[in-house]
């Protein structure tokens, strides 16, 4: 089937719209994989005050992002109702990031000053985290109907967002393990500076469909819980969501842990470039197969084999012995795609299907709802992280120096690296395999949703001469 021309995006466009991802995953991606780790090996703060302060984080987390979206959705203005609120927290996003390291020390304001710090900080980041990204998700969902349009969008975003994240996690690591922590802060202020120009281009370059804005009439709070709760293609799309956002967070969260006690007697810094190295590998293997995939079976086939093989790779670094088990990374790398991008092409199918029984596209309030099922995910993964390092006995720094891990303590990091996380991604797999969302049912949902567009096009010219007059 042909694209229709209107549904057809421009590559500078998809490039403007993903130099978000590069802006996002370099902060975002240092706060996954840094902060636990920063917060622990350099502020020396206990497991405990970790594990409730991300628990904490968790409740902040699912409150704010379902308010966020419903806002978005209802917002009419000039610009549309996604770029002002990119434009607004992203510079809100820079700031709070770059404070976020600036905790002042035990020594200064004792444990439990540390621990509000770091509450604080990342609860103000996470809101205007959540608040540009929720909208720059549902940007890229409204700029395309057609499912082939926002695979490859996601393409270029994941492409943009990979370089993001091999920054993220390849830069810190010349500074983390230094004693001293003043290196490290010039960076997050110099990766904060370059998410604040990237983020801010799409914002001014990124133009809305407004017949969604300007047509649509915002459903209330509660009603929208109400219809977007009951269907069962996004309670499926959701709950393998939450447990590949876990993954995920493991994965990134775990990684320096990992890279520096895993496996004592390889190099730390070259067992990291390995581990980065053949995820990369896999993530472009991975890209090129779930795409394909994508085109020829659709969203749900591709989805269900990537987290099939990204739950292998898992398996395999959780069981195969010493430096072999990097082999495993490929396979991890290879259900990247999947976990990090295109699930929002799946969840593009639920708005779909919502648009059709609601008769509005409400992208920002249904992935908002989304957020309160999955966004604690996130938080749960640090708070897990903690509280395997606490059960298996993790032996902290002295003096700045970093110290030899127990058979236990590595055993502790394998399985939460390895083994748990796989089984988690086929169990994401199997619940997303009743999703009802593919084959004729879909097709049909796409007919009517099309149909109904040419009509909000049609509402949007009879209103705008009006709107321009008042």
């Amino acid at each position: 089937m042909e694209i229709a021309p209107e549904e057809i995006v421009k590559p500078s466009i998809k490039f403007s719209y993903s130099l978000t991802s590069l802006g996002t995953q370099v902060i975002h991606g240092v706060f996954q994989a840094s902060l636990i780790f920063y917060f622990k090996e350099k502020m020396l703060l206990p497991e405990v005050y970790l594990f409730w302060a991300f628990m904490f984080f968790a409740i902040w987390n699912a409150i704010n992002d379902p308010l966020f979206g419903w806002l978005s959705d209802k917002t009419k203005t000039k610009w549309g109702r996604r770029i002002p609120y990119l434009a607004v927290f992203t510079p809100i996003m820079a700031i709070s990031f770059i404070f976020l390291w600036l905790s002042p020390t035990k020594g200064e304001v004792g444990e439990l000053g540390v621990f509000f710090y770091m509450l604080i900080l990342i609860c103000i980041y996470d809101t205007a985290f959540t608040a540009a990204l929720l909208v720059w998700t549902a940007l890229g969902q409204e700029l395309s109907m057609d499912h082939r349009e926002r695979a490859s969008i996601q393409v270029y975003s994941l492409a943009l967002g990979v370089v993001g994240t091999l920054i993220a996690l390849l830069l810190p690591s010349l500074f983390l393990d230094q004693p001293g922590r003043e290196g490290f802060i010039y960076l997050t202020i110099i990766l904060a500076i370059v998410q604040f120009i990237t983020m801010s281009i799409t914002a001014l370059t990124v133009k809305e469909r407004l017949e969604f804005s300007h047509v649509d009439e915002p459903m209330g709070f509660f009603d929208s819980f109400k219809n977007t709760l009951k269907r069962k293609s996004f309670l499926t799309t959701a709950i393998m969501n939450f447990f590949l956002i876990f993954v995920q967070s493991v994965f990134f969260g775990n990684l320096f842990f990992y890279t520096y006690y895993a496996i004592p007697e390889f190099n730390s810094d070259l067992l990291l470039l390995l581990v980065v190295g053949f995820t990369v590998v896999g993530v472009m293997f991975g890209t090129y197969y779930t795409v394909k995939v994508n085109e020829k079976k659709g969203v749900k086939t591709a989805m269900l084999r990537a987290i099939i093989l990204h739950g292998l790779g898992f398996l395999l670094v959780g069981i195969l012995p010493g430096i072999i088990a990097v082999i495993g990374f490929f396979f991890v790398g290879v259900g990247i795609y999947a976990a990090m991008t295109l699930f929002n092409v799946a969840f593009a199918d639920v708005i779909d299907e919502d648009e059709v029984d609601t008769g509005r596209r409400r992208e920002a309030g249904i992935m908002g709802i989304n957020a309160l099922v999955t966004k604690p995910a996130e938080s749960f993964a640090l708070g897990f992280i903690a509280i395997m390092l606490l059960l298996f006995k993790y032996t902290e720094p002295i003096g700045g120096e970093q110290q030899p891990q127990s058979d236990l303590t590595i055993l502790g990091i394998k399985l939460a690296m390895g083994v748990i996380p796989a089984l988690l991604a086929f169990l994401a797999a199997f619940v997303y395999s009743m999703n009802p969302l593919y084959g004729k049912h879909l097709e049909e949902i796409k007919t009517k949703m099309f149909k109904m567009h040419d009509e909000k096009k049609q509402k949007l010219q009879e209103i705008l001469p009006k709107r321009a007059k008042e």
